[in-house]
């Protein structure tokens, strides 16, 4: 788990909602277009959201950020800027993926498992409508995190997921696996946990623990580790197979590619780092070569 480089502000965030705006027709069916009039009048309300919501993201202070009545009401209009995904969107969308490291979004960032090929609105597009193209309100994420989180995203004590952009991530070790090995040594599986790390701040850890817990990260790894060490195995065994003579090196060289990408408390650079560090694994590699 690695956070997210902020996408680029070198054209102001608020100028790339007005830049959606101008785009719309100016009439429809031969009516003036009251959608992009409206939008028209309330640029400079949301204008100071916009400069609200920056300096809330740059305080530490989402959590107290609060929704506009005014605006909810006309959230038709706002969402009609997000709805449709025109090119001035998908330049948005892709304002975001260039700021971040190559193979970086070949994961989700929310659960590092799968491909994330839509955009959480972090603030929920149905409570701040005026922030539905905010690039700093957009993350990268997968269809069933995005299903999952909805439109929820704090409780009445702290916010409830991580916000990619700007949170703290631990950089001590707080997923831990443990492997297990069949009694005749023929066969391995493994078990994931989570753990707060020491002298890390609880306000932290609160948004933390409740992101895992609300996805149920530590239960999908789960599912899915017997998968991933069956693949490792292969990889491995294809390794020596083909002429290598250092397994231990060669796992710590997948370790470090996947470390540099996603972070050291993503659930397969764990897994790697276990295997890596296996008497056990390393034997079972070499004795079915």
């Amino acid at each position: 788990m690695k956070v997210l480089n902020k996408p680029s502000a070198s054209i102001p965030y608020i100028d790339r909602h007005r830049a959606i705006v101008r785009a719309k027709h100016n009439t429809t069916k031969g009516e003036i277009n009251k959608t992009k009039q409206n939008l028209l009048t309330l640029d400079s309300a949301v204008a100071s959201r916009y400069t609200n919501f920056e300096l809330a993201i740059q305080n530490n202070q989402l959590f107290n950020f609060i929704e506009n009545a005014f605006l909810k009401q006309n959230k038709d209009d706002l969402l009609s800027c997000y709805n449709g995904y025109t090119k001035k969107v998908e330049e948005i969308f892709d304002l975001i993926k260039d700021a971040q490291v190559s193979c970086s979004l070949k994961k989700c960032p929310y659960c590092g498992i799968t491909i994330p090929k839509t955009h959480d609105h972090y603030l929920p597009e149905s409570k701040f409508p005026e922030l539905a193209v905010h690039a700093l309100n957009l993350i990268p994420c997968c269809f069933t995190c995005n299903q999952t989180k909805n439109d929820n995203w704090k409780n009445s004590t702290h916010r409830t997921f991580i916000y990619f952009y700007s949170d703290t991530i631990p950089v001590e070790r707080f997923i831990n696996v443990q492997l297990y090995f069949s009694t005749n040594g023929d066969s391995i599986g493994a078990k994931f946990s989570i753990n707060k790390p020491p002298n890390f701040s609880d306000d932290h850890w609160d948004i933390i623990s409740s992101h895992y817990d609300k996805l149920s990260l530590i239960d999908n790894y789960n599912e899915i580790v017997n998968d991933e060490i069956t693949e490792i195995f292969q990889i491995c065994l294809s390794h020596i197979r083909n002429g290598g003579v250092n397994l231990n090196n060669f796992i710590l060289g997948l370790v470090t590619h996947e470390e540099s990408t996603y972070g050291g408390n993503h659930w397969k650079v764990i897994l790697l780092n276990a295997l890596a560090g296996s008497i056990r694994f390393k034997q079972m590699v070499t004795a079915a070569a």
